[in-house]
């Protein structure tokens, strides 16, 4: 990709790019000189005051705080659109240990943005149809293959739950062969059943640009879509801390856990969990990257 190659050349210059309202691919800069270097590669520069070092360096510091006492509800992560890390924080979440953590975060400077947002995120898991074991209902995000065996993708949150998993009608899928929760959020069910499996129209995987239009698709909401904000965001259920999610606009609800996130035929994510209640604007919806767990269990997406 012509961004990821040129913000690569400039370092410490750059602060990431994201897609804009227009659809044009957009590279944070940090001088002029730089600017001169993204507009002669034929893309829009947009000159920001901190560049990726300083805000890796408080978003490093944040994560170091991960799972303590005040931050259960809280996200965080570098937006390259705000150009700064975004610390998300329930409106209503003002007890001592929150506003003391805030307080820590605001001290690192303007490199930190407190946004409060309508509620705090949580794991998206309910009672329905889709993928089951138990009372417990999840969604598939995507078909994996290894050496002609065939295993579900979805949250590790649900492979926690559960070995044994059935879908709609009781028809056997298969039995857990891997589950990464909490500090990922991704989980593998080894086809061991005959029931079918198929990956429709995804044929590739990928991480598109922070701003890119993407869908979403779970057992409770169906398609839902929306942009994706950013990556690389540290997330603190109450259940654990998840980091590297990809953070997303789309809408949420329990069930979907473990939905496919995607756009066009790109397979991006596994849903990990968002705002609940209605799907208002504002929400937020975080997903474990695709990448990450295929490669984790060696495998490759289903053709």
């Amino acid at each position: 990709m012509v961004a990821d190659q040129l913000t690569s050349r400039l370092g410490d210059q750059q602060a990431g790019s994201y897609v804009d309202g227009k659809g044009d691919l957009v590279v944070n800069v940090t001088g002029t000189a730089a600017a001169r270097q993204v507009k002669d590669a034929g893309l829009k520069a947009r000159v920001v005051k901190f560049g990726i070092r300083p805000l890796n360096a408080s978003k490093g510091t944040l994560d170091r705080l991960a799972g303590t006492k005040g931050t259960t509800g809280l996200a965080w992560g570098v937006d390259v659109i705000s150009n700064a890390v975004v610390v998300s924080v329930p409106k209503n979440d003002n007890d001592a240990a929150t506003n003391a953590f805030v307080k820590r975060a605001r001290a690192l400077g303007a490199t930190v943005q407190i946004k409060r947002v309508p509620a705090a995120p949580r794991l998206v898991l309910g009672p329905g149809e889709a993928i089951y074991t138990g009372g417990s209902r999840c969604s598939v995000s995507a078909i994996g293959v290894k050496g002609g065996q065939e295993y579900v993708v979805t949250a590790g949150h649900c492979t926690n739950i559960g070995s044994t998993w059935t879908a709609a009608g009781g028809g056997t899928v298969g039995t857990r062969a891997a589950s990464s929760f909490p500090g990922n959020d991704y989980g593998t069910i080894r086809k061991t059943g005959s029931v079918a499996l198929s990956n429709a129209n995804l044929t590739q995987v990928g991480r598109p640009a922070a701003g890119s239009q993407i869908t979403k698709k779970g057992s409770t909401t169906g398609t839902t879509t929306g942009t994706i904000r950013g990556y690389g965001r540290t997330v603190n259920y109450q259940e654990g801390s998840v980091s590297d999610l990809i953070e997303t606009t789309a809408c949420v609800q329990p069930g979907d856990s473990g939905g496919s996130l995607q756009t066009g035929s790109t397979a991006v994510g596994i849903t990990s969990g968002g705002t609940t209640g209605s799907c208002r604007s504002g929400f937020q919806s975080y997903f474990q990257p695709l990448d990450e767990a295929l490669q984790s269990q060696g495998l490759t997406l289903k053709r």
